[in-house]
């Protein structure tokens, strides 16, 4: 254990979380202007139509790998606490070495499909035959996905500096090759690879430092004993974790990724780009849902093992600063999204200020819920939110036919943020009937 995870050891779980959580933000937001600044540059440069394409490759290689991402963090971190304060590196090894299978298996059985897929797929969103051999080297990508079991092992170590730094790698190459690319006016093709090299990246360094870990902490405590016969049996309930967390996952992205699609092919590639647009800018917000929910998972996990009353502390008063902070963006891009946009991305871009609006509020309400149902995970009762997030995602995708068929992108905006309202009054509900707190 190094000095950083001593230290987080001794503070009081309220800071302790708040510690781990500023560690991964900074990175973020390193990340998020870079992120911005390759996006921007990467729009100024390809234009409305030709961006949306490189966001539609990409759409769809997330879309495809979604499929089977079934949910090895969080299993890490569920099943892996118990034996981790307990010191029982035989049934931590186990527990590694049958996610890790999952992990190999569904990141193979991604790529087949993806490139498979791509011929048919690609004339639907308005790719020719170019565009179309893009698509499927971009879908090559995939095979290095497997990182679900990387990353629960860092976190379960309470390495978030590695993870913060993780952060900020795919964004960092690919600002620094989009500057490159727009200086010398290279075509579609050159972002297309900037844009794989940089995701390619990061996951080699997350699967690098997992395994160093790894190597450390748990191989050495082995002590040569063997872990090749674990099987998803020997964990009581964790198949059943896994397919909810499958399903959770799939809610989590794929109507995402699907209405982005739905929206090259309703409307064309420029307007995608323009929602791609509007959720990359929104994921200052969204991203930190996500962080949220890696940080304090574990430590929901610990303290409802050990019926410590700081569970409900964690839970309630994350969940009050992010919509608060939250709040404060959305009433920025509404008042100054045009300005901002015009400025730094062109005039052609100012058609995604309303949009921008409403998919902040709905990120904002995503940041506001995702430590409660951290902690409606910890306590167990992970299928319940599942099946909020199933009526949650009905309602999203049929209102996001309806009223982007009538409207527009605005109505795209409208229908992500009535969605997103949905988890987090079904959540507070479900907490206080089940006497959670």
């Amino acid at each position: 254990m190094n000095k950083s995870e001593d230290s987080l050891k001794t503070l009081n779980p309220m800071r302790r979380v708040l510690a781990n959580f500023w560690i991964l933000i900074r990175g973020r937001g390193a990340a998020a202007i870079m992120a911005f600044g390759a996006t921007a540059l990467m729009a100024r440069s390809l234009g409305p139509a030709e961006f949306g394409l490189v966001v539609l490759m990409h759409t769809y290689a997330m879309l495809i790998r979604a499929l089977f991402d079934f949910g090895s963090v969080d299993a890490i971190v569920r099943f892996g606490v118990p034996a981790h304060d307990e010191s029982d590196s035989h049934t931590l090894g186990r527990l590694i070495k049958v996610c890790r299978r999952i992990d190999r298996q569904t990141c193979i059985a991604a790529t087949f499909l993806a490139l498979i897929v791509a011929p048919f797929a690609g004339p639907s969103m308005g790719m020719d035959n170019k565009h179309v051999m893009l698509l499927m080297a971009y879908s090559l990508v995939l095979i290095t996905t497997g990182t679900g079991t990387a990353a629960g092992i860092l976190r379960l170590y309470d390495r978030f500096d590695i993870l913060g730094r993780q952060l900020t790698i795919a964004p960092t190459i690919r600002f620094i090759g989009v500057v490159i690319a727009w200086w010398l006016s290279a075509p579609i093709q050159v972002f297309v690879a900037i844009w794989a090299s940089g995701y390619v990246a990061e996951n080699f360094y997350l699967m690098w430092h997992a395994k160093h870990k790894y190597n450390t902490h748990i191989k050495q405590a082995l002590a040569g004993v063997s872990v090749k016969g674990a099987k998803l049996s020997d964990f009581e309930g964790l198949r059943h974790f896994l397919w909810v967390t499958y399903w959770q996952s799939n809610l989590d992205i794929l109507p995402k990724h699907i209405t982005t699609v739905m929206v090259g092919y309703l409307l064309g590639p420029a307007e995608a780009g323009l929602l791609r647009l509007a959720r990359e800018l929104s994921s200052m917000l969204s991203k930190p849902a996500i962080l949220i929910r890696q940080v304090i998972f574990v430590d929901l996990t610990r303290h409802w093992n050990q019926g410590n009353k700081a569970f409900d502390v964690i839970a309630y008063r994350t969940a009050l600063f992010g919509g608060a902070l939250g709040l404060l963006f959305v009433m920025a891009s509404y008042f100054f999204g045009d300005h901002l946009l015009a400025t730094l991305l062109g005039q052609q871009f100012v058609a995604a200020k309303t949009v921008l609006t409403l998919m902040l509020l709905a990120a904002t309400l995503d940041l506001a819920a995702s430590p409660l149902r951290s902690a409606i995970y910890a306590m167990g009762y992970a299928a319940k939110a599942m099946r909020l997030y199933i009526v949650s995602t009905s309602i999203y995708l049929t209102l996001f036919v309806v009223l982007t068929s009538q409207f527009g992108l605005i109505g795209a905006g409208v229908a992500a943020s009535i969605a997103a309202a949905l988890p987090l009054i079904g959540m507070l509900v479900l907490i206080r009937g089940n006497k959670f707190f």
